[in-house]
C-alpha cells in the first residue's frame, strides 16, 4: 500500500468510527425528546425544551475546554502532566459553572416561569456533568484517541435516552425528566475518567493557561451559537404566529444539515491545531463539509414530502414542502461557518468572537428592514440566513489566509 493511500485509509477509518459514535449520541437523544412528546403534557414539555435549551447554552463551556484540549493535545508533547492539568481546568469550570446556576435559580425559575425549584437545581449538577465530559473529550480528541472518544459521545445520548427516557416512563413530570437526565450526564464523565485514569503532574500555571484560552474559544463558539439560533428568534418577531411555526419547524432541517457534519470537525481539528497555517487542509475540511451539505439539499429537494412528514406532517406544515431546500442550504452554510470558526480556534485567532457579533447584528438590521409576511417572510428570512452565514464564513477564512500568510 503506498504512502498517499495508507493516510486515507486511516482517515476514513478515524472518519467512520467518530461518526457512528456521534450518530449514535443525536439519535438517542432525539429518541429522549420523542418520549418527551409522548409522555408530559405541552405545558410540561415546553418547560423541559426551555431547560434543553439552557442546558445547549452552558454546554459552549464543555466545547471550549474540548477545543482547547484538543489543540494543546495535538500541538505540545505530553508526559501526561498536560492531559492531568486539562481535567483539573475541567474541574474547576465545572465547580464554576455550577455555582453561577445554583445562584441564578429564582431567576431562571422567573424567566422560564418554571415552578419547580427542584428541575432548576438540577440544571447545576448537569451541567457539571457536561463540562467535566468537555475536558476529557479534549484530551481524548488531541491524543487522536478516536474509539474511546466515539464510546464517550454514544455515552452521551445513551445516558439521555435510558435516565431521561426512563424517568419519564416510571413517572412522567418535568421533574423526574430532569433527574433522569441529570443521572444520564454522570455516565459520560464516569467513562472518561477509566480511559484517562493515570494522567498527573499538572501544575496551577499550566491549568490558569488552559483556562484563558478556553475563555477565548468559549467566546468564540458562544458568538456562534447565538448566530446560528437567531433566526429562530427573528421569525418569532417578525412573522406571524402561524408562519414563525413554519419557520422554527423549517430550523429541524437546518439543525440536522448543521449537526451531520460535526464528525469531520472532530476529526481534522487536531490536524489543523498542529499546522494552523496549512490553508490546504481547510480548504479540504471545508469542501468535506460543503460536500454533505449538497447531498442533503439535493435529498430534500428530492424528497420534499418526507422531510415535512418527519419534521411535523404534511397537514401541519405542507405549506412548507417547496421550501425544505432553503433551510438545508441555510443548515450547511452554518456547518461551513462552524468549520471555519473552530479553525479560527485552532489558529488562535481571537477576533472571530467580534466578526461573527458584527454579523449578528448586520443579519438582525437587515431582517428588519427586509421582512416580509406569510411565506415570503419565511423565504427571505431563511435566504438572509444562508448568506450572511457564508459571508461570515468567507470573511474569517479570508482573514486566516492573511494570518498565516504573514507570518
Amino acid at each position: 500500500m503506498n504512502s498517499v493511500t495508507e493516510p486515507r485509509l486511516s482517515f476514513l477509518r478515524s472518519a467512520t468510527v467518530v461518526a457512528v459514535g456521534m450518530a449514535i449520541m443525536n439519535v438517542a437523544a432525539y429518541g429522549f425528546t420523542l418520549i418527551g412528546t409522548h409522555r408530559l403534557v405541552p405545558e410540561q414539555f415546553g418547560a423541559i425544551t426551555a431547560l434543553l435549551g439552557l442546558l445547549l447554552i452552558g454546554n459552549v463551556a464543555s466545547l471550549g475546554l474540548q477545543a482547547t484540549g484538543a489543540r494543546r493535545l495535538a500541538t505540545e508533547a505530553d508526559d501526561g502532566s498536560l492531559a492531568h492539568a486539562m481535567l483539573q481546568a475541567g474541574r474547576r469550570t465545572a465547580a464554576g459553572l455550577a455555582a453561577v446556576c445554583l445562584l441564578a435559580t429564582p431567576l431562571l425559575m422567573w424567566l422560564l416561569h418554571i415552578d419547580s425549584v427542584l428541575a432548576v437545581l438540577l440544571i447545576a449538577p448537569t451541567l457539571a456533568g457536561l463540562t467535566l465530559m468537555g475536558s476529557q473529550l479534549g484530551v481524548l480528541q488531541g491524543s487522536q484517541r478516536w474509539t474511546e472518544l466515539a464510546a464517550v459521545y454514544i455515552s452521551v445520548g445513551l445516558g439521555r435516552l435510558v435516565f431521561g427516557g426512563g424517568a419519564l416512563f416510571i413517572h412522567p413530570s418535568l421533574d423526574s425528566a430532569m433527574v433522569g437526565l441529570a443521572l444520564g450526564t454522570v455516565v459520560p464523565p464516569v467513562l472518561g475518567s477509566l480511559f484517562l485514569r493515570g494522567a498527573s503532574g499538572g501544575t496551577p500555571a499550566a491549568v490558569k493557561s488552559l483556562l484563558r484560552e478556553t475563555a477565548h474559544g468559549t467566546h468564540a463558539l458562544l458568538a456562534f451559537f447565538v448566530m446560528a439560533n437567531a433566526d429562530v428568534l427573528l421569525a418569532r418577531g417578525l412573522l406571524d404566529g402561524q408562519h414563525s411555526g413554519y419557520y422554527a419547524a423549517g430550523v429541524i432541517v437546518a439543525k440536522a444539515c448543521l449537526f451531520l457534519p460535526q464528525f469531520v470537525i472532530v476529526i481534522v481539528f487536531p490536524a489543523l491545531a498542529n499546522s494552523p497555517g496549512d490553508t490546504a487542509k481547510l480548504r479540504r475540511a471545508i469542501l468535506a463539509v460543503a460536500g454533505l451539505g449538497v447531498c442533503t439539499v439535493l435529498g430534500t429537494l428530492v424528497l420534499p414530502d418526507l422531510v415535512v412528514k418527519v419534521i411535523g406532517g404534511s397537514e401541519k406544515y405542507g405549506a412548507l414542502g417547496p421550501y425544505t431546500w432553503m433551510f438545508a442550504i441555510a443548515g450547511s452554510a452554518y456547518a461551513v461557518l462552524q468549520m471555519v470558526v473552530y479553525a479560527a480556534i485552532a489558529q488562535q485567532e481571537k477576533r472571530a468572537a467580534l466578526v461573527i457579533w458584527a454579523g449578528l447584528i448586520v443579519l438582525a438590521a437587515t431582517a428588519v428592514i427586509l421582512h416580509g409576511a406569510g411565506m415570503t417572510g419565511v423565504r427571505i428570512l431563511v435566504a438572509l440566513t444562508s448568506a450572511c452565514a457564508l459571508l461570515l464564513a468567507g470573511t474569517l477564512a479570508t482573514g486566516l489566509h492573511r494570518q498565516s500568510a504573514s507570518q
